[in-house]
């Protein structure tokens, strides 16, 4: 591998401007995206949707269920409305979707299926709609399980809009705020941040060791496991104080920052690493370092909507379309880290077939041709079957 000194050209001003920007516009997100905690306050305004789910939530044995409705408002122009929230147990959130949607298929109101174990607020009375109402449950033994939150508009169909203000608290005995899935999650980001600890103190001492074979993109390799280890010590706090208390404003802000700059480090090393930059030269060029700027640029804008979205109660106007959105622009920036990967592997490739150093660059081929399906399958795992795995797994699995 080459020993030169490895350098990065220096960005444009143009480019300088535009990273501020967006670094700018990054902190304003994460300020506007902590507002919310895992207690829940939801407001509709002048909402078209008939059926909509609202929010997940995994209870045990005595678990609490609290609703308030507020300033309910339906445009029904006389008619005689058919409407309220309902509360459902499913065995995973893949079987509470496929059950509206059966609904949706048979034409029926969920209002007059009502199941036993089934919570229900029926806002169909008027005269409910002048004061707030209030709904409390303790689930008992035989009602443990996912619940999920639904807003039903039966009658009058079509366009009509409905406003309200919803506070939903919902927690496990002790009090627990978080879901029975989620119960183990700050012990399990603890444990994983004290693993990548024992990483970054094992690689660092194979930097000591190394002595002049150290590259530059080794200490960036360095600087993303700290960030990557500061990222989980500060999400195991962040949901140990949401266990305790269903919000922790403060330790979220910490979370959203490091997390912030971990995705874009993580993208960072993987893009120049692709490249050969640092290991087998000292330069980028025009091509790649266009991918970068438009990889990281994304990057940018796709964690700051998803603080935003995920800061938002999964009832409101858009959510879903926003979140498939933002997944979507997350797999495309995932797919743009391969292509620097495959010209290495290209130019690899056509180098061991006319010079003398056939041996020493199909060495670096083969290595090249791992990392290739290394990134693939971190991309497989982490953008697609975790995403399969959350709608499948039972309620009490969802920590994996």
């Amino acid at each position: 591998l080459s020993h030169a000194p490895a350098r990065l050209s220096a960005p444009r001003p143009s480019r300088l401007r535009t990273m501020r920007g967006a670094a700018r516009a990054a902190a304003l997100g994460l300020v506007l995206g902590v507002a919310q905690s895992l207690v829940h306050h939801l407001h509709i305004r002048n909402d078209g949707r008939s059926l909509f789910k609202i929010e997940t939530f995994g209870f045990v044995s005595k678990g609490h269920m609290n609703l308030a409705v507020d300033h309910f408002h339906l445009n029904s122009a006389g008619a005689d409305p058919q409407v309220g929230f309902v509360l459902r147990k499913a065995s995973s959130e893949s079987a509470a979707q496929q059950d509206l949607e059966k609904l949706q298929e048979q034409n029926k109101c969920i209002l007059d299926t009502e199941r036993s174990d089934d919570v229900v607020l029926d806002m169909s009375d008027k005269e409910l709609w002048k004061e707030k109402q209030v709904k409390v449950k303790e689930v008992d033994s035989q009602g443990a399980g996912l619940y999920t939150l639904i807003f039903a508009r039966c009658s009058p169909s079509g366009a009509h809009e409905v406003t309200f203000d919803l506070d939903a608290e919902f927690y496990n005995p002790g009090p627990d705020y978080l879901s029975a899935g989620d119960s183990a999650l700050p012990s399990v980001y603890t444990f994983f941040a004290c693993a990548f600890l024992l990483t970054l103190v094992a690689w660092g001492l194979v930097l000591l060791r190394s002595g002049g074979k150290v590259h530059t993109i080794h200490y960036m390799m360095a600087a993303l496991l700290v960030l990557k280890t500061i990222t989980l010590g500060a999400e195991a706090i962040r949901y140990h104080y949401i266990s305790r208390s269903g919000e922790a404003e403060a330790w979220s802000i910490v979370y959203y920052i490091f997390a912030f700059f971990k995705s874009a480090m993580l993208f960072t090393v993987i893009l120049l690493i692709g490249t050969g930059w640092s290991l087998m030269k000292s330069y980028l060029n025009d091509r790649e370092k266009k991918i970068i700027w438009v990889v990281l640029s994304l990057q940018v804008l796709d964690n700051v909507a998803m603080v935003v979205l995920e800061e938002t109660a999964p009832g409101s106007q858009g959510w879903v379309t926003w979140r498939d959105v933002l997944h979507l622009v997350d797999i495309v920036c995932c797919c743009f880290i391969l292509f620097p990967i495959v010209w290495s592997i290209r130019h690899l490739r056509e180098a061991a077939e006319v010079d003398g150093k056939a041996q020493h660059n199909m060495e670096k081929l083969k290595l090249f041709r791992s990392f290739y399906l290394i990134i693939v399958s971190y991309i497989y795992f982490t953008r697609i079957v975790v995403f399969l795995l959350e709608a499948t797994l039972p309620f009490h699995l969802l920590w994996l």
